[in-house]
């Protein structure tokens, strides 16, 4: 069936358009799944969106956790857009960005996520560039989440019986703390939990 909606132009000074431009892009990420579960045969795996409120979540955690040390307000604008770029260029797995190459995709990441955050309040894509930089604790902060959250839906997804997860953990990039000691714990005690074969139940009992 045809539209008989008019599109819209790309670039638009007004800022409520803009604003819904920014929506119209973003909520693609609701239906993109997370490739790297797809290839690990699981079916129906989170959506890029799903993901990106988990971080945030767990990014948030940590930096409250941190205290005055980390700027919790940073970090969840970082990981909120984080992922944004996804969007435009999918979630690529881990294969696929090896062939690729980290300097070509790195220039396509971030040409990526401009191009969505276009016409969003400059400090959105200041915010997404020290993110891409890590140079701050805020910026290893929503890293180490994005592999904690990672991580535990592997076993998350292990006790559902759902695809084998088990090339994430033969991966050791994917432990990575980012010098940061909660982190660590977090990470050691998600790797126990595997070596034990325990994992919390569906039920909240």
């Amino acid at each position: 069936m045809k539209s008989s909606y008019t599109p819209l132009p790309e670039t638009d000074s007004d800022p409520i358009d803009a604003l819904i431009r920014l929506i119209n892009r973003a909520e693609r990420l609701e239906a993109l799944p997370r490739t790297g579960w797809l290839i690990s045969g699981v079916s129906s795996p989170e959506s890029v969106a799903a993901h990106t409120y988990m971080v945030t979540l767990i990014a948030l955690w940590i930096a409250d956790t941190l205290g005055d040390d980390c700027c919790s307000e940073t970090v969840m604008r970082m990981a909120l857009i984080h992922d944004i770029g996804e969007a435009i260029m999918t979630d690529l797995p881990g294969p696929v960005k090896y062939f690729v190459g980290k300097d070509v995709l790195d220039e396509a990441e971030h040409k990526a996520a401009h191009k969505i955050l276009d016409g969003a309040p400059e400090s959105w894509g200041a915010t997404y560039d020290r993110y891409e930089a890590r140079d701050t604790l805020e910026a290893r902060v929503v890293k180490a989440a994005d592999h904690i959250q990672m991580m535990a839906k592997t076993l998350q997804y292990a006790a559902q019986g759902r695809g084998d997860t088990e090339r994430f953990w033969r991966n050791p990039r994917n432990m990575n703390d980012f010098g940061i000691p909660i982190v660590r714990e977090i990470l050691d005690r998600l790797k126990q939990h595997r070596e034990d074969g325990a994992w919390f139940s569906s039920s909240f009992d």
